[in-house]
């Protein structure tokens, strides 16, 4: 199978490998852990999305970015505008590549970033132009990296084919915290944690499906035969096992007595266990716990707050790192100076009503917004003469080199009119 029918219904027309690596599984990325944890409980990039903190960390983060606006700006003069002609502009606003729109690109790309420490795709350039006109996923599982006399070169393994080899320029290269070109999966960081975790979820589940009730033992003074020890656990399980057998009466037969070993589990600090894994996923994933549904101490005071924090701590970093690899990959060196992407935040930073009219009327009042800018951030139509920005000044008019400008005598009335 090429690349070809993998991913897009192009030609494609990179360089391939004559002398494919068949022992890829020992390569950079083959670093599953096989050994169970302290807990009993293994934990992978393949299975970490079953831990549900995990997942909605994922999810926050994936939604959050799949949201936001990307522009390709250009410098003019001492402004900026967004340069929706510019050739690359509908990869990252409509359509990377045949198979997926925009939104699924990035929920493919940013759940491999947080799990894998990295993201690929393949960068598919015009024959004539050569400039990118399909952006090509591929899976962090299929790709070693390497540094070749000074440069970075991909190896893509391929199913029923040759390796296909890139170098840097034909790569788009999203990266993960790390010490190395290569980003660390917070999943390998943080795996003792997590299967912790997935431990007290696993003993919530087996918990509950024996009926809410911990495990206990049936005594008697009498010696049973193995027919007769089978036939009493049968019996036992069937009637009193499950949820649906939850606070019914045990009914015991021939001098049993039952005997609880262990505690419930809220004394035993079970949810607490598992709120510890909510905080201790929020912590690895660099986020408010509230965005994992924790509101054991949020407030609405402090939400809105929170929320601001989530943007400029957790999810700037993100931003900032696709905008630059977006940039350094995607546009001509001759064009970097005054062209560069942009991920428009504005929508995410935003308060509520109150706090966002308050924060208008004060640039409003200084000259720093006019009234079709406050406008257009609140999804408004502009209308004619709102683009004038006015000053305390008597709302004297400013002029478009920011000068105040005089206001006109006023018009003395006539006296016969007063009488």
């Amino acid at each position: 199978m090429g690349l070809k029918s993998w991913f897009t219904t192009g030609e494609w027309n990179g360089e391939r490998s004559t002398s494919p690596n068949d022992d890829w599984l020992a390569g950079k990325w083959d670093d599953f852990v096989t050994g169970r944890g302290k807990s009993g409980k293994t934990i992978s990039k393949q299975n970490a999305l079953t831990i549900s903190g995990v997942y909605a960390a994922v999810k926050v983060y994936s939604d959050a970015i799949s949201s936001l606006p990307v522009h390709i700006m250009r410098e003019t003069g001492s402004t900026k505008e967004k340069y929706k002609k510019h050739p690359v502009y509908p990869l990252l606003s409509r359509e990377p590549n045949k198979l997926m729109t925009v939104n699924t690109f990035r929920q493919i790309v940013v759940p491999e970033l947080l799990l894998w420490g990295n993201s690929f795709s393949i960068i598919e350039f015009h024959k004539g132009s050569f400039r990118p006109k399909s952006l090509l996923p591929v899976h962090p599982s299929k790709v070693e990296v390497d540094i070749i006399e000074g440069v970075l070169v991909y190896t893509i393994k391929m199913e029923n084919s040759d390796d296909i080899i890139l170098d840097q320029s034909n790569v788009l290269h999203f990266r993960g915290q790390g010490d190395t070109v290569i980003g660390k999966s917070v999943i390998d960081c943080a795996k003792e944690n997590l299967e912790l975790g997935a431990a007290a979820e696993e003993f919530g589940n087996r918990f509950f499906g024996n009926g809410a009730s911990m495990s206990g033992v049936l005594q008697t003074d009498e010696k049973l035969s193995d027919k007769a020890f089978n036939n009493l656990k049968n019996s036992f399980n069937d009637s009193n096992g499950g949820l649906a057998n939850a606070s019914k009466p045990l009914i015991l037969e021939e001098g049993l007595k039952y005997q609880p070993i262990s505690i419930p589990p809220d004394n035993a600090q079970f949810l607490e266990t598992r709120r510890f894994n909510i905080e201790d996923v929020a912590r690895w994933f660099n986020l408010p716990p509230d965005k994992l549904k924790d509101l054991s101490r949020a407030t609405f005071s402090n939400l809105e707050q929170q929320d601001l924090n989530f943007v400029r701590h957790s999810l700037m970093p993100y931003v900032i790192s696709i905008e630059q690899e977006l940039t350094r990959k995607l546009l001509r060196e001759t064009e970097k100076r005054s062209v560069w992407f942009e991920m428009n935040l504005d929508g995410l930073l935003r308060g509520d009503i109150k706090t966002r009219t308050e924060s208008y009327r004060t640039l409003f009042n200084i000259g720093a917004m006019s009234a079709n800018e406050i406008r257009a951030r609140e999804n408004m139509n502009p209308f004619e003469g709102g683009d004038a920005r006015y000053v305390p000044m008597n709302l004297g008019k400013v002029d478009e080199e920011g000068n105040n400008q005089p206001q006109t005598e006023a018009i003395e009335p006539d006296e016969n009119q007063l009488t």
